[in-house]
């Protein structure tokens, strides 16, 4: 193209490589818009805020949690000696009149509740005629094997502490049963643990625990000051208020755990603390209910 169309020609042709510039602008992506501030920023690792101070005093929760554990051992045993003694009358275990008369209770390492009888021979050495059942389902025998030594302690310091208290305890007409006890740690143990005289009553307070460590019997615990009867309503809350400065006793705690397992709602206090069992999972024991709590007065 010549002659004064040739201006014509270049501005088209200018036009045209302005307007494919302006397209090629057009379709190249968009830069993202800002993000709003919300005024939550991450924090870099290892800056995280401290968790609360615990409102609870410096060595509760450890010397709580080793009672309770004692309290959940022995509610346990007075569940599955009644389901031994109703199994044993009924002739599960043979002739009453020739079945064994001394009762074991345990769980396995799965959990499972197995109880039995057995006899022992007069140095409490030796274990004999045990028959163990499954205590969930039908009851169908137990043949896993089980460790007889540490029944034979069991029923040692059990004896020895029955000749501890018994004399004295009949005088004042403080029935009892005698526990054993199997810590994770440390020897086994023997809690003595009062049961009421009267009807719709409790005792708190009052236990006695033994310990054998070789040949020596050792007194671990002796609240027998502390014993006290008391009425529980018929229904309703229930409100135990232990004699203890700060940590409920193993006895108090075994009421506790007793009336929660009659479906009552239970709060524990001493002068330092309330604990209440509230519903929750407990992820170590698969307990349905969990202690809850708080300083005195909150």
């Amino acid at each position: 193209m010549t002659g004064r169309h040739a201006p014509v020609a270049a501005l088209l042709a200018a036009g045209a490589l302005a307007v494919g510039a302006l397209g090629a602008c057009a379709s190249a992506p968009k830069a993202p818009p800002a993000p709003a501030e919300t005024g939550v920023r991450a924090l870099p690792p290892g800056t995280e805020p401290p968790p609360p101070p615990d409102a609870m005093p410096a060595g509760f929760r450890a010397a709580f949690g080793a009672n309770d554990s004692r309290a959940r051992a022995i509610a346990f045993y007075q569940a599955c000696a009644a389901t031994l003694s109703r199994l044993r009358a009924s002739g599960t275990f043979g002739p009453a009149a020739r079945a064994p008369r001394l009762f074991h209770c345990e769980r396995t390492a799965d959990g499972v509740p197995v109880g039995g009888v057995f006899d022992i021979d007069s140095a409490f050495a030796k274990v004999q005629r045990l028959t163990l059942v499954r205590l969930d389902g039908a009851r169908p025998r137990h043949t896993d094997r089980v460790d007889t030594a540490r029944i034979a302690r069991q029923a040692q310091v059990a004896r020895d502490a029955n000749r501890e208290v018994a004399a004295a305890w009949r005088k004042q007409g403080r029935p009892f049963f005698i526990v054993p006890v199997s810590p994770a740690q440390g020897p086994v143990e023997a809690w003595v643990i009062p049961y009421p005289t009267r009807v719709r009553s409790v005792i708190l307070g009052g236990e006695v625990a033994f310990a054998r460590a070789g040949t020596a019997l050792t007194r671990l615990v002796d609240r027998t000051a502390a014993w006290r009867q008391v009425a529980v309503p018929a229904e309703g809350p229930v409100l135990l208020q232990s004699a203890e400065a700060e940590v409920a006793s193993v006895a108090d705690l075994v009421v506790a755990r007793g009336l929660a397992e009659q479906g009552r709602q239970v709060t524990v206090t001493t002068r330092a603390a309330r604990s209440a069992l509230v519903p929750g999972l407990d992820p170590e024991t698969g307990a349905r209910v969990v202690w809850e709590h708080a300083p005195a007065g909150r």
